[in-house]
């Protein structure tokens, strides 16, 4: 049986883009090994990461085995099936160091967690896919630790302004099959957030994934 966040605070109305995620959950895995190519350097930060950790959008758990053994790690995603796919691999990699895995809405984090909760929050391909981003990020810093860090493997809108410009109505596109965006900024949104971006590293020539880390604005 899957954990829910809590029965005081349910899981609102099914979102279009959950629905999406809950339709593929069984072949992400495949779907995504396309892109491995980039996100497996960037997944290398996680090893370096010790403490209380929140995994935000944990999707089938493909992060979860980077982690180091000695880290305490929780994770979410509003995906039943997502979080049911999690679990798999932690029982299939023997991940003791993942204690929770839970069903629950990025943008009611504070619902679920205390504030300073966490020492970092991580996420991968996570906020082109929340409804609103601001919320999800502001809720973020409520349960993170004023010393701690965000951080997130991300993709979003160009360097270029140009190719900017093709992707909008591409956005229309994937936003209607797969239920998550390609245009959003990224370091605007955190800005907006209450979060300073503090390190950057595109990940490809564009700029358009890219590794992000963050502290909340003292």
């Amino acid at each position: 049986m899957l954990d829910y966040a809590s029965e005081m605070y349910p899981m609102p109305k099914v979102h279009n883009t959950l629905k999406v995620y809950d339709e593929i959950a069984s072949k992400y895995d495949d779907k995504s090994l396309k892109r491995e190519h980039l996100f497996s350097f960037g997944r290398k930060i996680f090893t370096l990461l010790r403490g209380d950790i929140l995994e935000v959008g944990v999707g089938t758990g493909i992060n979860l085995p980077y982690y180091h053994p000695s880290a305490h790690i929780t994770a979410l995603d509003w995906s039943p099936r997502m979080v049911y796919q999690a679990r798999e691999k932690v029982r299939k990699h023997h991940l003791y160091h993942v204690e929770k895995i839970m069903v629950g809405d990025i943008m009611r984090l504070s619902n679920y967690f205390g504030p300073e909760s966490f020492n970092f929050v991580t996420s991968t391909c996570v906020f082109c896919s929340v409804p609103d981003p601001i919320i999800g990020l502001r809720e973020i810093a409520k349960i993170l630790k004023p010393s701690g860090y965000l951080i997130q493997l991300e993709h979003g809108s160009s360097n270029f302004g140009l190719l900017n410009l093709f992707m909008k109505p591409i956005d229309l596109l994937t936003v209607k099959l797969g239920g998550y965006h390609i245009t959003r900024n990224t370091l605007k949104n955190l800005k907006k957030a209450g979060f300073k971006p503090i390190h950057y590293w595109p990940l490809n020539s564009t700029g358009t994934v890219r590794l992000i880390v963050s502290k909340l604005k003292s």
